[in-house]
Formats: structure tokens, sequence, C-alpha cells
């Protein structure tokens, strides 16, 4: 299934793509703020594991790999991943030349307005690594309100909640 917005055409990651993920996996501009560091194969290989897991689990939820409309090129990912029956997590990471582009800002925006079709889907969610400042800048600007601070997977995290309630603002 191909879902586009303004600039952008969205995929869901296959097993072809692995090469491509590669890429970003083990770019570490890319990773600092994901894992904190760039992946060894082994781990890009797991990763992609469970990320391909986690399609074959839901037609309408996943990663989803990002390319540029006119010239088909790779620019990144996309995850929009239900947590439960009324709350979904939305993500997003780019290659470095991509960055500045407000790709992320579209791709963020796009998942918004997907999840604001499905009539269940209540709460989004957005998990940022503390020093990401432009990605919570870019999530404030949607909405998202700082919900609580820790650790996921051993690294610090805050994570932004978006109400979905009132979904005819989007």
């Amino acid at each position: 299934m191909n879902l586009f917005s303004e600039r952008l055409r969205y995929r869901k990651l296959a097993a072809e793509d692995f090469t491509v993920y590669l890429e970003m996996a083990m770019n570490a501009e890319v990773m600092k703020y994901i894992t904190g560091k760039a992946l060894t194969i082994r781990e890009a290989t797991e990763r992609f594991k469970l990320m391909a897991d986690t399609n074959s689990q839901s037609s309408s939820a996943g990663f989803y790999m990002v390319f540029e409309k006119n010239n088909r090129r790779f620019i990144g990912l996309g995850k929009f991943g239900l947590i439960n029956d009324n709350t979904a997590e939305i993500g997003y990471s780019l290659l470095p030349q991509y960055w500045g582009k407000r790709y992320a800002s579209e791709i963020a925006g796009f998942f918004i307005t997907y999840a604001s079709t499905l009539p269940s889907i209540e709460n989004l969610l957005a998990i940022v690594n503390p020093d990401n400042i432009a990605s919570k800048k870019l999530l404030s600007r949607y909405g998202f309100s700082w919900l609580e601070t820790g650790f996921v997977n051993e690294l610090p995290a805050e994570i932004h909640r978006l109400d979905l309630q009132n979904k005819k603002q989007f």
C-alpha cells in the first residue's frame, strides 16, 4: 500500500528494503537520538527483523519507507504504531542530507492526519530524546504536550502526547 503527502510517498517497509535501511542504521548522526549510536550489521539486522514483524501484524500500522515523490529517492522512515485500542505512536527519522527541508514536519503531519481518520484512535504519542530540540519543537507546533520523562531502551526519553478527541482540527 502506497500513501502520499504533498512531497512524499510512504510504503510499508519490506524485506527488499534492508540494504537501504542499513544506510540509516549505520549512520551515527541519524541514530544518535534513536539508539545513541550507529548500529552494527548484526544490530541493524535484528532491528529490521523486529520492524518487519511489526508490519506483518497490522495492515494500517507499522514502519514506512519514505521517498520523495518527484524523484523516488529514499529519505527516511516513518512510524505509525498501535499502542492499544485507542492510542498510537508516531515517529520519523531522516538521512542527514534531508534535514532542514521540513520533511520531518510533513511526515508527522501526515501520520497525525492519518490517525485522525481512524475512529478508535484518541491519543497519539511521540517518544523523543530530551536533547533532540528540533523534534521537541516540531511536536509542540503540532499540539503535542509533554507527558513524562523516563527511559526507553535504556536511553533518556520524553513522551509527548496529542489528544485527538477534536479530530476536526487537522
